[in-house]
């Protein structure tokens, strides 16, 4: 397993064919940035070629991270909000987001809530009641969740989704299987490279470089 640090280091290298310059101008916050772009589509090839190999389209387990702790806010009535760390990936109609789950107190775990689909959402009021069980519902960077459950008071979510774990911390681990991370790599290099060898225009006189 490698850091952040460590894979946006070897993708400088390849892009430099040498450890770069310090005035360089592709940085390693820079290609941390492309990494969530080249890990989004790594998913989508890895959802794609077990649709071919087994039938069936699906992101493999190592693809998934588990992020807890994380604050529930009232939004509406019988709604509740939850920030997620980052957009989930767009597979299928909600597969981005595997599992949600909810922890009190005392450590206990709630069973999965069940996600709808952005069509049921429309009609969920209308939908008969599934016995015991949260719905909830992605949007943009949030998650709402359905309930007549105080769960602001004394409850943290517990979300398992696709990610490359914690983004702003580069010394964290890089979520990412290893027969991937050579598609990783190659996405960020030809897309560093290409800005890289992009003409600058060096002249200020009011029109851009052709």
């Amino acid at each position: 397993m490698a850091t952040r640090y460590q894979i946006c280091e070897r993708i400088l290298r390849a892009v430099y064919g040498e450890q770069p310059s310090d005035d360089s101008n592709a940085t390693i916050g820079l290609v941390n940035s492309w990494l969530m772009d080249a890990i989004g589509a790594a998913a989508k090839q890895n959802y794609k070629e077990n649709g071919v190999i087994d039938g069936i389209q699906y992101a493999s387990n190592s693809f998934y991270t588990t992020f807890r702790n994380i604050s529930i806010v009232p939004y509406e009535q019988f709604i509740f909000q939850l920030l997620l760390p980052q957009i989930p990936i767009s597979l299928g109609r909600n597969e981005g987001i595997s599992t949600l789950q909810f922890v009190d107190t005392s450590g206990n775990v709630s069973d999965t809530a069940i996600p709808l689909s952005q069509n049921q959402v429309g009609i969920y009021l209308n939908m008969r009641p599934v016995p015991n069980k949260t719905l909830y519902y992605p949007e943009g960077t949030y998650v709402y969740v359905i309930s007549d459950l105080l769960l602001d008071i004394g409850y943290t979510g517990k979300i398992r989704m696709i990610s490359g774990g914690v983004s702003s911390d580069l010394n964290s681990t890089l979520i990412i299987p290893d027969d991937s991370m050579a598609f990783v790599v190659d996405y960020c290099v030809k897309m560093l490279k290409q800005e890289r060898l992009t003409p600058k225009d060096i002249t200020d006189d009011g029109s851009d470089n052709i």
